[in-house]
């Protein structure tokens, strides 16, 4: 796919972002992680409330919510690498669209006016391919980086962290008693890491 180039500078963009720490941009990232894993949190906790107080259907959503908590954050950058990945392939479409309409302005204006409406659809064109790279598609796959390299890592090495409580979380309805064995950890990073793994395929293929 032509402009790969750009999703890959926009992945090492991200990645440089997050292991540097850079302040703003790592601190929106994580947030927009923890963000998304507390709204999935709080929607399974309205669901116990309502429908399961105690017992194995109580685990359960706990179990299934506090999964979905931790795979949120991957869907999130998966979603964003296709969307990237589809602007570009958008992009050639969108601006021979462009160049039509200008084209066909000389159906209806004069000869001199038609020139400027095509020269003028023409760079419109040209702005539209050669800017979505840089300004749309690298961007996408910054952000779709930046986010794994601020969440993965916290999964084992952030006690205090939102994407950890998720696993204490689960651990509970597994066993019913608070934990996080290391164990646990390493398989929830490998299940959290699968949607990374998939948004990292879209970006090489």
């Amino acid at each position: 796919m032509k402009g790969r180039i750009w999703l890959l500078l926009g992945v090492a963009v991200g990645i440089a972002i997050g292991v540097g720490h850079l302040p703003y941009f790592a601190g929106a990232a994580r947030s927009l992680s923890d963000t998304s894993q507390r709204i999935v949190g709080s929607a399974g906790s309205s669901l116990l409330h309502s429908v399961a107080k105690r017992g194995w259907l109580r685990r359960l959503i706990e179990g299934l919510s506090a999964v979905l908590g931790l795979l949120v954050p991957g869907v999130t950058a998966l979603l964003l690498v296709a969307a990237a990945r589809l602007t570009l392939h958008l992009r050639l479409i969108v601006g021979l669209v462009v160049l039509v309409i200008g084209i066909a302005s000389f159906g209806y204006l004069a000869h001199g006016l038609a020139i400027g409406t095509v020269l003028l659809a023409l760079g419109a064109a040209a702005i539209v391919v050669m800017a979505t790279g840089p300004l749309v598609a690298a961007p996408l796959a910054a952000l779709a980086a930046l986010i794994g390299t601020e969440f993965l890592p916290r999964l084992v090495s952030g006690r205090t962290s939102v994407s950890h409580s998720s696993i204490v979380t689960l651990h509970r309805a597994l066993f019913m008693t608070a934990g996080s064995p290391i164990w646990l950890e390493l398989v929830m990073l490998a299940v959290a890491a699968v949607p990374f793994a998939i948004a990292a395929r879209l970006v090489i293929r």
